[in-house]
């Protein structure tokens, strides 16, 4: 009894490493298939989003993405064929991001753009593991989702900011200024200055000739403009 359990635990166990073995032998078999006619190409990697083979006199070679980046295709993306993940569409379900973030000052990733802490109209543009601070163009949020900037209604989740309270959309006074002022849209202020020779007027939210606005000769003598 003891000698045919002993038998067939051996079997099972030779079954199994020669099926590991068999396995990995026929996945190197087909990978190198691809390249047998020793044509230069580039091959999406059949698990991991951030890698890719390269086909090379014969020889295939898995290369490895810069940190935060997608194979992209050959002569595609912006480094070494890799580009933007939220670009590319992977990961997608069914592929994953094979590197991990690396968690870096204000840039989870190396490459990419990022939310910013405290604002909604500011983010971060990473670029090798630097980031550089960036502003939405004018009335626009970041947007997490599509990892750039978008209209206020398609950020739902960034607050709505208490300058904008009693006016959410047009033009709010500064205290203390003549030709700077908040223009609300949609609950979000953006910081405005009216152009040379025009000042802010209050009774008329929106920029009038400086001389016809009550206060501006005082403004410009006591702020030497």
């Amino acid at each position: 009894m003891i000698a045919s359990i002993s038998n067939s635990l051996f079997w099972f166990c030779f079954c199994l490493v020669f099926g590991t073995i068999l396995s990995i032998q026929t996945t190197q078999i087909n990978q190198n298939e691809l390249c047998r006619d020793g044509k230069f190409r580039l091959i999406e990697h059949e698990t991991y989003c951030d890698y890719y083979y390269r086909c090379e006199d014969g020889h295939i070679i898995e290369q490895k993405c810069p940190n935060g980046l997608v194979f992209a295709g050959y002569r595609r993306g912006m480094i070494d064929h890799c580009g933007y993940p939220y670009i590319v569409g992977c990961p997608d379900g069914v592929k994953i991001m094979g590197q991990s973030p690396l968690n870096l000052v204000n840039c989870p990733w190396s490459y990419g753009t990022f939310a910013h802490e405290t604002s909604c109209t500011r983010y971060w543009q990473c670029w090798n593991g630097t980031g550089t601070l960036q502003q939405c163009p004018y009335s626009l949020l970041f947007n997490e989702q599509i990892h750039s900037c978008d209209w206020p209604q398609n950020v739902p989740d960034c607050q709505k900011h208490p300058i904008c309270n009693e006016k959410p959309n047009g033009a709010v006074a500064i205290e203390n200024s003549c030709d700077r002022y908040w223009l609300c849209v949609g609950g979000y202020p953006r910081l405005q200055r009216c152009p040379a020779g025009l000042a802010f007027s209050i009774e008329l939210s929106k920029c009038e000739l400086d001389y016809t606005v009550p206060g501006w000769f005082v403004y410009y003598n006591n702020n030497d403009i």
